[in-house]
């Protein structure tokens, strides 16, 4: 790996994740949350010192960087932003544990959206709910933009699932052609919560909360701690907040073909449809469990969102994408049964796959569920019963905030660790860390 141009594509970023918290800054100076604002102003401080000392005494880069040089700096990137973003979580809120401060930053960058602080009366400080959105949108961000060009030059976790028009990869600097692609995300985010949030306003929703439900809606996450819990919207913003949630578990998958004014390419791409069957499915299970048909199709849209979505969303899980080649080579083996000898091929968005394809996803369910086997006997080992050390572990791996609910405060370090690592490992959708684990992947 290049040392040289990583450290200083790092300290770049975290100079942005830096500049993301002015909002919060001013939120603070405007509520008189003295605790807050010396919170912020330390953190920035600190990162902006650190970061503006690694641009100025590394050396500029003198060869290109590669893929694996962007897959480093993505897997140290995840792992060294939640650190820097703790701080406003310690100061001026009822922690005084720093793991938990971790915790809580992991939670929003990843878009799980659990909290695990206490605040005096539950009463967020405005300043922090701000931060926790401005956390969801960089951790949005990255996960889209991180899957739809360094995943998708290194074809990680199956079949192309991730390549877009958006990305290819550069004759220059690997580097050089990443902004691209996070500029147009981030113009697609933006107008996408400001159509949504425009919509929940013009309904009769307050602003403050339309703002909040609409970047949770987008980033698949849960910008307000307390939003489960607040009294439920009425029909037509729920509607529209649903079709938000839709739009931010598809993402790409939908923004691009309404970029390009092609909406029936949105509607027919095969992930949504696969997403929309199940929502019926879904809705079906919780209608014969006794919920009425509203309340099915939030929890069906809810479920959905987070543990499954778009190859190309913020969302967490398993990809549906990978479901749609396992389901069509299956398709392609029975077709065969009659004709040994015939020779057919399928597609996924106008692609032609191959065994290989194939192979790559099943290797990424198998270290999906390897994933899940190790952490819920890493739980076990650390004294967690079947039942927590199950939810802790697919939600950490799914990013689900729903599943992993509340657990006990005399957790362990140790285990808020592994939730912590869990959720990290969902957004590196599992494969992308096991180069990590190899010497010769850091000392190329």
């Amino acid at each position: 790996m290049y040392y040289a141009s990583v450290v200083r594509v790092l300290a770049f970023l975290l100079l942005i994740v830096a500049a993301a918290s002015i909002p919060s800054i001013f939120m603070a100076i405007a509520a008189g949350e003295d605790s807050q604002t010396f919170a912020f102003g330390t953190m920035v401080l600190c990162i902006v010192v650190v970061s503006s000392s690694v641009l100025l005494l590394t050396p500029k880069p003198d060869r290109k960087a590669r893929p694996s040089d962007a897959l480093g700096t993505v897997i140290l990137w995840w792992f060294i932003t939640p650190v820097a973003t703790s701080l406003p979580f310690v100061l001026g809120v009822e922690n005084d544990s720093v793991l938990s401060a971790i915790h809580e930053a992991t939670a929003c960058l990843t878009t799980t959206g659990q909290s695990v602080i206490s605040v005096q009366n539950n009463e967020w400080p405005i300043s922090l709910v701000v931060w926790r959105g401005m956390l969801h949108l960089l951790g949005g961000l990255a996960t889209i933009t991180v899957a739809a060009s360094v995943l998708a030059a290194l074809n990680l976790g199956g079949p192309g699932i991730h390549r877009t028009v958006l990305f290819t990869v550069p004759e220059t600097s690997f580097f050089n052609a990443v902004p691209r692609v996070a500029r147009v995300v981030s113009i697609l985010m933006v107008i996408s919560i400001l159509a949504l949030f425009s919509a929940l306003v013009f309904m009769g929703v307050p602003a403050e909360r339309a703002l909040g439900d609409s970047v949770s809606a987008l980033t698949t996450g849960l910008v307000h701690p307390q939003g489960i819990m607040r009294a439920p919207l009425d029909t037509g913003p729920s509607i529209v907040l649903g079709i938000g949630l839709l739009v931010g578990a598809m993402g790409l998958a939908i923004w691009l073909p309404l970029k390009d004014r092609k909406p029936l390419k949105a509607v027919t791409d095969p992930e949504v449809t696969l997403f929309v069957g199940l929502l019926f499915v879904f809705v079906g299970f919780a209608v014969a469990s006794d919920l009425n048909v509203t309340e099915g199709l939030s929890w069906a849209l809810s479920a959905l969102s987070t543990s499954g979505g778009s190859a190309l969303s913020a969302a967490g899980g398993v990809k549906i994408a990978r479901f749609i080649v396992l389901a069509r080579r299956a398709g392609q083996e029975f077709r065969q049964l009659g004709y040994r000898q015939s020779v057919l091929g399928f597609r996924f968005r106008d692609r032609e796959l191959n065994e290989r394809s194939v192979i790559g996803v099943w290797v990424y369910l198998i270290g999906y569920v390897l994933s899940i086997f190790l952490l819920m006997s890493g739980f076990a080992f650390l004294g967690l019963d079947f039942i927590l050390a199950i939810r802790l572990s697919i939600g950490g791996l799914t990013n689900s905030a729903a599943v992993l609910g509340s657990y006990p405060v005399d957790l362990t370090g140790p285990a808020q660790a592994l939730i912590i690592f869990s959720m990290i490992l969902g957004r590196l959708e599992v494969l992308a860390l096991i180069p990590a684990l190899s010497l010769s992947f850091w000392r190329g």
